[in-house]
């Protein structure tokens, strides 16, 4: 379907009714001045639930307390104790199934992990009630989070909204599947392989992976602290149906939190000169769609002021086998055998396919990665200063794959690693990564990847926002 540019007052359109065709920037700004109840909006967005959820069987769990949280937020409005202050006020989100909510389990597509329940919000849930969002379910995620199709033993498949024979991603393709489809204004994931980028690029969202420590992150459920290589990984970040809503989303987030000892207060950069960059990738041959999409990113870019080259980039794929190894490395010192044990066959295969691509890292070969992490990450960062301020290159080598594809042989499963290259090589490195829709090819969407230098999310989202202005916004037709 062709992109729905956003209306005069804001909304993106694309859903029956008013109301949840409104942006979640729209949402908020008409709650705070009053013009419509956070409950109204909420039991709006629960109807979109309660009626196209049991096909997508994106939401997990609705939250039972959802209304009464807005009701709350229209008796602060009422009575002018809030105001400003909530960015959010009333904008329906929905939380990954592996990030605390207080009072709630944290399963992550694990039954022997549906039974432990969280004392407290994960700091972002913090945040995001704080500025008055409303969390009005769960969203599925594969078992572990470490698949790119979101599938599990206890919740089933989520399906796509632009077609059923499509993955919605993975491993945060319950919150854009729902999120495409109209449950909620925005959603959150996390990402530490492609978690959030690729399930935006199957559903035609904005998706934001920010710099590493931007975003505080810390669950009561977790066993024990997080391995070094999801340290250096891992991130949480937005998913949204546009660049301002993603925007807003990302300032709320990124918020410090005591609980988080990686958190990094960082100042964002803004000032940039428009310079992009563009590259096809690497670990495979581009689909032809790939290389149309970031033709279309470039000249969008160049369209609004923007200019554009091709550059050389640092090695993709040395990165890329440098990210399996750590995480590889992580699996066998940590929870590998307990993964096996409480997973399916699927997980199996995961692990497998990692034995393929990385190495299990003794000392001296841990320390060489990181040597090698220090020496690509200063060439990108020089690269992101003195010559572009933004490189655009794919998301993924292929366009959104069948459903279940990545189990159908383990000769498939390392095709899309391969595939995932250009996705995982900034998991290795920690930069910011956003995913950004261009256009809908034979019913499937098609995107871009846009990468800034550490800290300059809002020149990423600031190329995103261009890009946008031209090709336009993407919704499904559910």
């Amino acid at each position: 379907m062709a992109g729905a540019h956003r209306s005069d007052d804001g909304s993106d359109g694309g859903f029956d009714g008013d109301l949840l065709g409104w942006s979640a920037t729209e949402t908020a700004a008409r709650v705070r001045r009053r013009e419509v109840r956070a409950v109204d909006v909420i039991d709006a967005h629960l109807a979109r639930l309660e009626a196209i959820n049991p096909h997508l069987n994106a939401v997990t769990r609705v939250n039972e307390d959802a209304r009464e949280a807005a009701a709350a937020v229209d008796r602060a409005l009422e009575a002018g104790d809030a105001g400003a202050d909530l960015l959010l006020a009333g904008v329906p989100v929905t939380i990954k199934d592996n990030v605390d909510v207080a009072g709630q389990t944290t399963p992550n597509g694990v039954a022997a992990l549906d039974e432990q329940t969280a004392t407290a919000d994960a700091p972002l849930v913090e945040h995001l009630r704080a500025a008055g969002a409303i969390v009005i379910g769960r969203t599925n995620t594969p078992e572990f989070s470490w698949r790119w199709h979101t599938d599990n033993p206890l919740f089933g498949a989520t399906r796509n909204p632009w077609g059923d024979e499509l993955t919605p991603g993975g491993s945060s393709g319950g919150a854009a599947a729902a999120l495409a489809a109209g449950i909620g204004c925005i959603a959150q994931g996390n990402d530490a392989g492609g978690s959030v980028r690729w399930p935006a690029n199957c559903t035609g969202l904005t998706g934001l992976r920010p710099t590493v420590g931007t975003i505080a992150s810390n669950n009561t459920t977790a066993a024990g602290e997080r391995p070094l290589g999801i340290e250096y990984a891992a991130t949480q970040g937005p998913l949204a149906r546009s660049v301002q809503d993603c925007r807003l989303m990302f300032e709320v987030m990124a918020q410090g939190s005591a609980r988080d000892p990686s958190y990094v207060p960082a100042q964002p950069q803004r000032a940039h000169r428009r310079r992009v960059g563009w590259h096809l990738g690497a670990g495979a041959e581009p689909h032809p769609d790939i290389v149309v999409a970031v033709a279309a990113a470039a000249d969008g870019l160049v369209e609004q002021g923007w200019t554009a080259s091709q550059v050389e980039l640092p090695d993709l794929a040395a990165s890329a086998r440098d990210w399996a190894s750590l995480i590889n490395t992580d699996f066998h010192t940590t929870n590998r055998a307990a993964m096996l044990e409480l997973g399916s066959p699927a997980i199996a295969a995961m692990l497998e396919a990692f034995d393929r691509a990385g190495s299990v890292l003794d000392v001296a070969g841990l320390y060489r990665v990181l040597g090698r992490r220090a020496t690509q990450l200063r060439a990108w960062q020089q690269l992101l200063t003195d010559e572009v301020d933004v490189v655009v290159l794919p998301v993924t080598m292929e366009p959104v794959w069948p459903a279940g594809d990545d189990i159908s042989s383990p000769a498939r499963l390392d095709e899309i690693f391969a595939a995932n290259t250009p996705l995982v090589a900034f998991n290795f490195l920690g930069l910011p990564a956003l995913a950004q829709p261009t256009g809908v090819v034979d019913g499937r969407p098609v995107g871009v990847q846009i990468v800034a230098r550490r800290f300059a999310e809002h020149v990423a989202l600031d190329a995103a926002e261009a890009i946008e202005s031209t090709l336009g916004l993407f919704t499904p037709h559910r």
